[in-house]
């Protein structure tokens, strides 16, 4: 399966696209909204800002002579008609520090005062009505020298009211644009981004498809990939290792168990085809041990599968007490003693399948029954943490100890023709709890363990 394309919207680089333009949208339109709001609620401070910056406009428009008096004001030519064509809605005044009016944008050589007052330079901010309009004025003091000089800007309530209209358009407008430039330059940042990002997954995905069946042996690269997606391949890397691992046992359980079949089968149609061959005990006795066959086989598929345990807290010491009570006729036709120790105060308690544990115990039990001599004993001990079967044959040879455990392995000393496969069950059922089985010879016989402790009870 490849990987999404960017014009899916399911895709991982399409549904980041999507957020990071959403939230630059959302980003910007809660900006300028409260930029919106904020000039709004304070027109009044907007106006008095608006006449600072006029002042100051102002301000670097005089010139002065060479004596440091005030030669007259030059304003831009942008500004020039303003004062021309608005003559009642924008004046100036620049003042001596006696409250003479030395320039003025109108033929009015008058300060501006509030009504009924003088001039007063220490009233900074004030307002006057002059031909119908209210007029907010600013006074600023200009020190040139000795000299202090004082300028007054004015601007009527329409001038301002204009001003932030035109303002507000232009505001509007220049954020619109600002918004569509900036989700333009960012779309395509973060989608070259997000493609060079993602390349490495694309290639990963390629590679994950090559991967069929019969090459197994093929692994995913985590070269160059986001460190946040390296833990997904690693372990699809791992699943993969153990689906390898999975496969080529299957395929050597197959190959054995087809080997071990053929055999008796083809001993037992011999037998049918020979003409008066009337041997129903051996016949019977092939078919039995062809059955066994099949029955262990399938216990083994059965326990070598991890979904078909059902694990629960287990008392050791009932499913071994079950296990005796069911060998018992067993050892007892072979005149084995068959002995159970444990605390019946104290009893141990393990996580584990209880049929499992059945099967493991019953599985080592009969084989100690096996290898145990007439009027023998076969102990039984159940411990805090581990279980013990020992038993009073002839023991296990050394070069066979690291073999018990194999499928269809039998021993040199074996009494039984059975397939191989008991303690190869009981291998398969450890593993699946985490636990530990081993053997050694304890001078009188062999002992086998299963230890509970390799779970981390």
């Amino acid at each position: 399966m490849r990987s999404a394309k960017f014009g899916r919207l399911d895709s991982l680089a399409s549904q980041l696209l999507l957020t990071y333009v959403g939230a630059l949208l959302l980003t910007v339109a809660v900006i300028a909204g409260g930029l919106w709001m904020l000039i709004g609620r304070h027109q009044e401070l907007m106006t008095r800002f608006d006449l600072r910056n006029e002042t100051k406009l102002l301000e670097d428009s005089l010139r002065w002579d060479s004596s440091g008096r005030a030669a007259g004001l030059v304003l831009p030519n942008d500004a020039t008609w303003i004062y021309e064509a608005l003559p009642s809605d924008l004046k100036y005044r620049l003042l001596d520090a006696n409250g003479r009016v030395l320039l003025s944008s109108d033929s009015n050589r008058e300060a501006l005062a509030p009504s009924g007052a003088v001039f007063d330079s220490s009233t900074t901010s004030f307002e006057v009505h002059a031909g119908g309009q209210r007029l907010n004025v600013r006074t600023a003091p200009i020190v040139r020298g000795a000299t202090t000089y004082y300028l007054q800007a004015a601007s009527s309530d329409r001038i301002a009211m204009l001003a932030r209209s035109v303002g507000g358009f232009l505001f509007v407008r220049n954020t619109l644009q600002l918004i569509v430039l900036s989700m333009l330059v960012f779309s395509i940042a973060v989608f070259f981004t997000l493609r060079r990002v993602l390349a490495p997954l694309r290639e990963a995905s390629d590679a994950a498809a090559r991967i069929e069946p019969r090459n197994f042996s093929a692994r995913i690269s985590i070269r160059h990939v986001p460190a946040e997606f390296s833990p997904v391949i690693d372990a699809f890397n791992q699943a993969l290792d153990r689906l390898e691992n999975g496969y080529r046992v299957q395929q050597t359980f197959l190959e054995a168990t087809a080997h071990e079949l053929k055999t008796p089968l083809a001993l037992l149609r011999a037998q049918i085809e020979m003409k008066g061959c009337n041997d129903r005990v051996s016949l019977l006795r092939d078919i039995d041990h062809i059955a066994r066959q099949v029955h262990q086989l399938l216990q083994l598929a059965e326990v070598s599968e991890d979904r078909n345990y059902r694990f629960e807290s287990t008392d050791v010491s009932a499913v071994a007490e079950n296990v005796v009570v069911y060998l018992r006729r067993l050892a007892e036709r072979r005149t084995i003693y068959l002995e159970l120790c444990f605390d019946p105060i104290e009893h141990t308690s393990v996580r584990a399948d209880p049929a499992a544990l059945h099967m493991l115990l019953k599985n080592v039990i009969e084989n100690a029954i096996e290898h145990s001599p007439s009027g023998g004993v076969v102990a039984v001990v159940v411990e805090a943490d581990q279980v013990k079967i020992r038993d009073e044959g002839r023991g296990i040879q050394e070069a066979d100890l690291p073999h018990l455990f194999t499928r269809f392995w039998r021993g040199s000393n074996r009494k039984t023709d059975g397939a191989g496969l008991g303690l190869a069950i009981c291998k398969e059922i450890v593993t699946a709890h985490h636990w530990d089985l081993s053997a050694h010879n304890t001078g009188l016989g062999a002992e086998f363990v299963v230890k509970f402790a390799a779970a981390g009870r």
